[in-house]
């Protein structure tokens, strides 16, 4: 009888933690050492702007892919894999320090389905944030970072 009341705890426990995983909407990526970022996050870039595209057709919400970078990638550049740039914001950022905050504001306003955004260093405090905006917006936040950088 103790047995299966532990058993059964350890399902109700494991179900609570997947439950947790399921609703959380920050990952990461991280970008192996020497590997050009480009050939992972283009491609992701372009397939979610043309899972926007369906979805705009299902249910006529127009949302963004949103991509946070420091870098300007091209309009061919995406073109090559297949994108759907009409779904597609980039917010080019100079500075930095403005970084937390432009991936915040992006999580949180809503207006995106998921946002990407290039992040050199994270903390614990910085994940919780994003969390908490990217359920207020009701997006996905992918942050993109260099093995070099953990």
């Amino acid at each position: 009888m103790n047995t299966l009341r532990k058993n059964t705890d350890s399902k109700i426990d494991l179900n609570n933690k997947v439950q947790g995983f399921i609703k959380s909407r920050m990952t990461e990526v991280i970008i192996p050492q020497g590997q050009n970022s480009n050939h992972i996050l283009f491609p992701l870039v372009a397939s979610l702007s043309k899972q926007q595209e369906n979805t705009l057709l299902q249910n006529n919400s127009k949302r963004w892919v949103t991509w946070i970078t420091d870098r300007k990638p091209s309009k061919h550049q995406l073109d090559s894999f297949g994108s759907n740039n009409a779904h597609i914001r980039i917010i080019h950022r100079r500075a930095v320090e403005d970084n937390r905050w432009v991936i915040w504001e992006a999580l949180n306003t809503g207006n995106s389905h998921t946002v990407i955004a290039d992040i050199a260093s994270v903390t614990k405090e910085d994940i919780t944030q994003f969390e908490a905006a990217a359920r207020q917006g009701n997006c996905v936040g992918i942050l993109a970072r260099s093995l070099n950088t953990i």
